[in-house]
């Protein structure tokens, strides 16, 4: 079963369509990461995923349900959820998370051992009677996940959990979310534009783009205008396989795109830009090249690769791919 299943959505904002999602089903028992630049439209989709705004049009299904108006209070007690900028109550941790319960309708008697397991699992057991007003901004964020699964919901929603916090509280929260989404029966959502997050910590990933879903990745993710087989970025004109005088955005695969320490000969690509390396990184077995051009691509090799061009800092390359290896939306 999908935890949700939504149909020919959309959303505006005045004249602006936010969100425009013909299909899309979330898996549950799923860590799932929506992908995207800033006003791509994922706190919209978050705040549909957790029923607080309803689609202008379209269809949005729990569980296999179809939820029209509201949620019902069992269907609500399935959803935890944690907003971009969240804030708790007066009052210490365990005073937020007892009102949690108490929203929900739970038996006083079972407050205390689900409280217990909600700080255990944010690692917050010890700070359970501190002040809510004198926690640190990564704390913040952990107790507000412990009020939105003290409860015990089958689905964890959660809007850019990562922001504002330094990397000693991200790599806190990873840990966080990695240990609720383990659990038998889980499902967890959450929202972020970094890649590098996404898979680190989630099975899989939604990418979107001014409000739209798509398959193409986000690495190399240019915005402009087409005039037919060509795509004006604003700093340069890059060769596409199609007719895409409507498209708007523009994605090239990093792994399409061939390093050179010299230009291609004799060759079919019709996209080569010579550029300056600015960026080496290991990432995932792999090494991420991030070479200026105008504008800035990421390029993914092998480390073999990287040893026989003897690629440093501050060199010139060429970038070379092909025109097909171009996805225009």
């Amino acid at each position: 079963m999908s935890a949700y299943q939504l149909e020919n959505i959309v959303v505006r904002y005045a004249q602006t369509i936010a969100l425009d999602i013909p299909s899309l089903d979330l898996a549950t028992n799923r860590c799932t990461a929506l992908l995207g630049e800033n006003g791509a439209g994922k706190s919209t989709l978050m705040h549909l995923l957790a029923f607080i705004q309803m689609p202008d049009a379209g269809n949005v299904s729990l569980m296999g349900k179809s939820v029209e108006q509201k949620l019902t209070p069992e269907q609500r007690k399935k959803i935890g959820f944690v907003s971009q900028q969240p804030y708790l109550l007066t009052g210490s941790i365990r005073d937020n998370l007892k009102l949690a319960l108490k929203l929900q309708h739970v038996p006083k008697q079972q407050h205390s051992p689900l409280i217990d397991e909600a700080l255990a699992t944010v690692s917050l057991s010890t700070k359970a009677d501190q002040d809510a007003a004198t926690l640190s901004g990564g704390e913040l964020k952990r107790a507000a996940i412990a009020r939105a699964i003290v409860y015990q919901p089958e689905i964890l929603l959660l809007d850019e959990p990562f922001s504002h916090l330094d990397q000693r509280h991200i790599r806190q929260l990873e840990t966080t979310i990695q240990s609720f989404a383990t659990q038998a029966d889980k499902t967890v959502i959450f929202s972020t534009h970094d890649r590098l997050q996404a898979m680190a910590i989630a099975d899989n990933s939604i990418n979107l783009v001014a409000g739209r879903v798509t398959s193409a990745p986000l690495l190399n993710l240019f915005h402009g205008h087409a005039e037919k087989q060509l795509f004006n970025t604003g700093k340069m004109l890059i060769h596409v396989a199609e007719d895409a005088s409507e498209a708007r955005h523009i994605a090239i695969d990093p792994r399409e795109i061939i390093i050179s320490d010299q230009p291609l000969e004799h060759s079919s690509m019709l996209n080569s830009f010579q550029g300056r390396l600015i960026q080496i990184a290991e990432e995932a077995g792999h090494i991420r090249l991030l070479v200026d051009c105008g504008e800035r691509f990421h390029a993914i090799i092998t480390p073999t690769s990287l040893k026989n061009l003897a690629l440093h800092l501050g060199n010139t390359v060429w970038l070379n791919f092909k025109a097909s290896a171009v996805s225009v939306f």
